[in-house]
């Protein structure tokens, strides 16, 4: 019943929007300026994000943080002069947090336009799937965020991936602090390292794995929306790696390089 009624509650968001932009002629796609309706991008930019190649995924990535290489080298030069990743097995993140991308994480994030939701979780199906794991761990909002937005961007990518797509969703981190990430400057991020994310109680902890028969997963997905330096993610992996969860690969739909 919580499934029928999340997704109809997004459905009805998704419709309404869609009936708005057609009584006014829809709105200019971020990417190319043509006419687009349900979506801030029209059918045929919509189809390019879709297009995700393999070598765009997994080719001339830095091995630790992921970043798009500029060189032959196999690390970026910031992971060659001091790696923030040590606990995180894998990185990928999906786009580079520029132009249009910048602009539809704004949509998303602080206009709310939650149809962006239903597109970028299609998306993280597709790169999921080619890498086989089916148990995603979501970073935790800062305490108080959900009761006071009423929503937050991982959770609802979570409960889409579950719902429509059928991974499994492990909610076993919790924030520590409440100081929001996006506020702190590059060293203010890694000082956070280690102190941000903990394991939920063992009680909850306990609950949460019955249906994963009382066992944590060897091998789980580490879910953000974007990576900066990586702390997050680090922070993360962490308690994570402590209770012996064998293999982390952080995934983040942008990547600020």
């Amino acid at each position: 019943m919580k499934k029928i009624w999340y997704l109809v509650k997004l459905g009805i968001k998704a419709f309404l929007r869609l009936v708005f932009a057609l009584i006014s002629g829809g709105e200019e796609c971020v990417v190319c300026g043509k006419k687009a309706f349900l979506y801030p991008l029209c059918r045929d930019c919509r189809k390019e994000y879709l297009s995700i190649k393999d070598r765009e995924l997994f080719q001339g990535r830095c091995r630790i943080c992921g970043k798009e290489l500029l060189s032959t080298q196999e690390t970026c030069f910031d992971c060659r002069i001091k790696p923030v990743v040590e606990h995180v097995d894998k990185m990928l993140p999906i786009f580079p947090y520029r132009i249009w991308n910048k602009e539809l994480m704004f949509m998303w994030k602080s206009q709310e336009i939650r149809a962006l939701s239903l597109f970028f979780a299609k998306i993280l199906d597709g790169v999921l799937k080619k890498l086989g794991v089916k148990v995603i761990i979501p970073v935790p909002p800062r305490k108080g965020k959900l009761q006071e937005k009423g929503w937050d961007q991982i959770d609802e990518l979570c409960n889409l991936l579950e719902y429509i797509y059928g991974f499994k969703i492990l909610r076993i981190l919790e924030r520590a602090t409440v100081i929001q990430q996006k506020k702190l400057g590059r060293e203010g991020r890694l000082e956070q390292i280690g102190k941000a994310y903990n394991l939920v109680s063992p009680e909850k902890l306990q609950k949460l794995l019955k249906p994963f028969d009382g066992k944590l997963p060897k091998e789980v997905i580490l879910l953000d929306d974007v990576c900066t330096t990586g702390a997050t993610l680090e922070s993360c992996s962490i308690p994570l790696k402590e209770v012996n969860i064998e293999s982390i690969i952080g995934i983040t739909l942008f990547i600020v390089d």
